[in-house]
């Protein structure tokens, strides 16, 4: 089976070919990096440009690849799925310095909010922890499901395009996006530690699931607030945002691109579903941070939808 784009022709690049989700995503990415560095540059933070080095080259080969298949060998699919890594991969880089930089502006901590709503809710993290430890197995798959997240995002847009769905890898990069733009700024204007930061109870508790997210990983929030940690580097990445839950926003984006897929979307529910179950133990949220990076993953995906255009013409032949 060959695709041909009926729109797509052998013409020099122009930049009409992108869309205006296309459009929005550059201006998203160059936005950031200009961002970063007019930050780093106007204040103490270092920035290691050899960490930068794989991200441009895997990058740049991806833009080639989607050129190659948009201009020389018109196929929609492969263009799409090369165009749209490349997106989420710059995108991700540029994301995680600000997100360091965002960080670093230590305004005053909210947790003792989070953590009387989350009584409220009727939530108590160390009886839901507490619960996890007593049965170690929990603890296990926990674990295992916390950490496919980052690779499910990744998946998604290549299983979205290989099924065929093209509108919706878009849409899903660009929910992606804006989704983490939200987290970002809100983990900087209301900045919180997460429930394990807050109540830090003893390294026997901990130590009984070895959760992923430990007080040692959370040591880099609070020595970014404290002045310290000023080298940033891509080649070691932390994730800073506790509140809303970027895990949580990840999962449902996950989900919602796999509406109406039958048997996939079943399959993303069930594994997302639990990676939410999993964020307050392996991630150290407050139940709060999850249900607020599920209205973040709703506003982002909503948006998202208005800046996505109708796909392009395309016949197929068989």
């Amino acid at each position: 089976m060959v695709e041909i784009n009926s729109t797509v022709g052998r013409v020099p690049f122009t930049g009409a070919h992108l869309g205006v989700a296309g459009r929005l995503k550059i201006l998203l990415i160059l936005g950031i990096v200009a961002i970063d560095t007019i930050w780093i540059a106007a204040s103490n933070f270092e920035f290691d440009m050899r960490s930068v080095a794989k991200v441009a080259a895997v990058t740049v080969v991806l833009a080639a690849i989607s050129w190659f298949y948009r201009v020389k060998r018109p196929m929609k699919r492969f263009e799409t799925l090369c165009t749209e890594t490349a997106y989420l991969l710059a995108f991700t880089a540029s994301a995680a310095v600000l997100s360091i930089l965002m960080t670093s502006i230590g305004l005053p901590l909210i947790d003792d909010k989070l953590t009387a709503i989350d009584a409220r809710l009727g939530f108590d993290w160390l009886t839901y922890v507490g619960f996890v430890n007593d049965r170690p197995w929990l603890g296990v798959a926990s674990s295992l499901v916390y950490v496919t997240t980052i690779s499910q995002v990744a998946l998604t847009v290549v299983a979205v395009g290989m099924l065929g769905n093209l509108q919706m890898v878009q849409r899903f990069v660009l929910a992606v996006m804006l989704g983490a733009l939200i987290c970002i700024v809100t983990s900087a204007l209301l900045p919180a530690t997460g429930a394990l930061g807050t109540i830090r109870p003893p390294l026997d508790f901990i130590a009984l699931n070895s959760p992923v997210v430990d007080l040692e990983y959370k040591q880099a929030f609070f020595d970014l607030r404290d002045g310290l940690g000023r080298m940033i580097s891509l080649d070691e990445p932390r994730g800073l945002i506790a509140f809303p839950s970027y895990h949580s926003t990840l999962s449902v984006l996950i989900i919602f691109a796999f509406v109406g897929m039958g048997r996939w979307f079943w399959l993303a529910l069930a594994l997302n579903v639990a990676v939410m179950f999993a964020t307050p133990i392996d991630g150290g949220h407050h139940l709060i941070d999850v249900l607020a990076g599920i209205a973040v993953a709703y506003a982002a995906w909503i948006w998202a939808g208005r800046f996505v255009e109708a796909p392009a013409a395309v016949r197929t032949v068989r």
